[in-house]
């Protein structure tokens, strides 16, 4: 027999129900009585496919069958949401529809019919909204695993390091761990990326449990999680067990150096820096990724060194109490110097003994006990003191360039005086008719240049060659006017030839002198050229000079 469809009446339902209304809308209240009933039983006892069909075998009637599967099924629909299974809703919908084929009545058939197609419609509906609803997810969960892959790979393939954050650095700014800093910073950064990465892994794979979607494609999505965890996992473990490693050696350094031989005496010394460093090493094993027994042996072990400063604070005020007593004594001592020391600026003392008596203080204040700040003030106070003393200083300092400054431009008007006399003598001898005194001038101008002790040696240098070329002219021109003379020429002749011989023997041991001076090291290569021009010149008024005494040799000679 054909199952009708919802809405379609044939003719015996027509017949049976122009017959029967009375008695079908007597059955009705009766059904909607016994479904009230039989749906909280339902609710209550069928939870699975097996209760169901137990519940079912009691029932006699396959009417009764039917209502209680209906029912059961607007029970599983009403409960449901988005997220539910409906997977027992459609298993009972498959029981019932062959139940439908040994229903007799017509009547009561076609309403139980209709009932059933409704509640398949609101099922499908159901599923539909499922459907559509696991595609999102699904998209979800395939584009977070996606940019968790561009994340990892471009983690493991990163060829820069990463810059490092001012709070990084602040919080491991630590003189323990000092010698592995870069260390530390540079892996706590990656195990921070590790460290989301595993989150991540971690919370889809959970997402995706509770998620309903095809078992194939549930298991791609765990595979490709698999291979990432492959990746981040035992990275971020290899990481993990370095740190733990090297920051429990840092932590045996800082025990061993501080603690395992230390006195009680040595560590009254230091006991506010170790008591900072203890803290900022507890604070460093939580901020960085080591693992839970490195964590509980190292703050174990900073426990320890933390009972071994115990009652030392309490001993270092007592002795602070008494150090301030005898600060107080130091301090008004050392301030009544500083008073004197006002003084002597106010009374405008040499700046020297100033200095010099602020130095003293400065050292003595280095040799007595005076607490923090005290130390603070008196050094507050030495500095101002200073500052005054320097301005002084500056304004001296100021005065003597001035002064320095004239003297220098005195010196260069004298040098130029000087320079401007042995040019213009020389000019008169080369020039003109010979000046009166012409030969002590020379010696003169000598001991001007030789006395004046400012001048430079290249000056010096060239006025002593001016000099000696004038001189050579004069005597010259003394010994052509001696030779000039008719009265007595022999005798004359031999007077000059002693001078030219004199000379010669000045002028050799000239020669002789500005060579060793040339062969001499250390020389620069400006003086060195100055030596070679002087040789030079001295050997050519040699040669000249040797070249005049044969002459006039040659003259005697004949004379006589």
């Amino acid at each position: 027999m054909d199952i009708p469809e919802q809405g379609s009446n044939t003719p015996e339902v027509e017949q049976a129900a122009c017959c029967n209304q009375e008695a079908a809308e007597n059955d009705r209240a009766k059904d909607k009585l016994s479904s009230s009933e039989i749906s909280a039983e339902a609710v209550q006892s069928c939870e699975s496919m097996e209760a169901f069909e137990q519940v079912v075998a009691e029932r006699s009637s396959i009417e009764e069958k039917i209502l209680f599967a209906l029912e059961q099924m607007g029970a599983l629909l009403k409960g449901a949401d988005q997220n539910s299974d409906l997977k027992l809703f459609w298993n009972v919908r498959k029981f019932c529809l062959p139940l439908f084929q040994q229903l007799e009545d017509p009547v009561q058939r076609a309403n139980l019919w209709g009932r059933y197609t409704e509640l398949t419609r609101e099922g499908r509906y159901i599923k539909t909204l499922q459907d559509e609803e696991g595609a999102f997810l699904v998209g979800q969960i395939e584009l977070a695993i996606s940019c968790l892959e561009s994340g990892v790979q471009g983690f493991f393939s990163k060829t820069e390091k990463e810059e490092i954050s001012e709070e990084d650095r602040a919080a491991l700014e630590i003189p323990s761990l000092s010698a592995h800093k870069d260390f530390y910073l540079s892996t706590h950064a990656d195990l921070r990326w590790l460290g989301s990465f595993s989150s991540q892994i971690i919370n889809l794979r959970k997402e995706l449990m509770n998620i309903s979607m095809r078992m194939r494609l549930k298991s791609q999505f765990f595979q490709k999680l698999s291979v990432l965890g492959n990746k981040v996992f035992p990275r971020r473990k290899e990481l993990t067990e370095k740190v733990s490693e090297l920051f429990a050696q840092d932590v045996e350094a800082f025990v061993e150096r501080y603690f395992s031989r230390a006195s009680r005496e040595s560590l009254k010394k230091s006991v506010f820096f170790l008591r900072k460093e203890i803290k900022r090493l507890q604070q460093a094993a939580k901020y960085l990724s080591i693992s839970s027994g490195v964590f509980s042996s190292t703050r174990l072990g900073l426990s320890q060194c933390w009972d071994q400063l115990k009652g030392l604070e309490k001993e270092i005020r007592q002795e602070q109490s008494r150090l301030a007593a005898t600060s107080a004594e130091n301090m008004k001592e050392v301030q009544g110097r500083l008073d004197q020391v006002e003084v002597l600026l106010q009374e405008n003392e040499e700046v020297h003994k100033i200095r010099k008596e602020i130095e003293a203080i400065s050292k003595h204040i280095r040799g007595i006990s005076l607490v923090h700040d005290d130390v603070v003030l008196l050094k507050g106070r030495i500095q101002t003191l200073l500052g005054e003393v320097r301005e002084r200083e500056a304004v001296i300092e100021k005065e003597m360039k001035e002064l320095q400054a004239k003297a220098e431009q005195a010196r260069a008007e004298a040098i130029q005086a000087l320079e401007n006399e042995v040019q213009s003598f020389c000019d008169q001898c080369n020039e003109g008719d010979l000046p009166e005194g012409a030969k002590e001038r020379c010696q003169e101008l000598k001991e001007a240049v030789k006395k004046m002790a400012y001048l430079p040696y290249a000056k010096k240098v060239a006025l002593d060659n001016q000099i000696n070329a004038a001189q050579r002219s004069v005597l010259a021109r003394l010994e052509e006017q001696m030779l000039a003379c008719p009265d007595e020429k022999v005798l004359n002749m031999r007077q000059v030839l002693e001078q030219r011989m004199l000379r010669r023997k000045e002028l050799k041991a000239k020669f002789e002198c500005d060579k060793k001076l040339l062969g001499g090291s250390g020389l620069d290569f400006d003086r060195a050229l100055q030596y070679s021009a002087m040789v030079e010149e001295d050997r050519k008024a040699l040669e000249e000079l040797d070249a005049a005494i044969i002459e006039l040799k040659r003259q005697i000679q004949q004379f006589v």
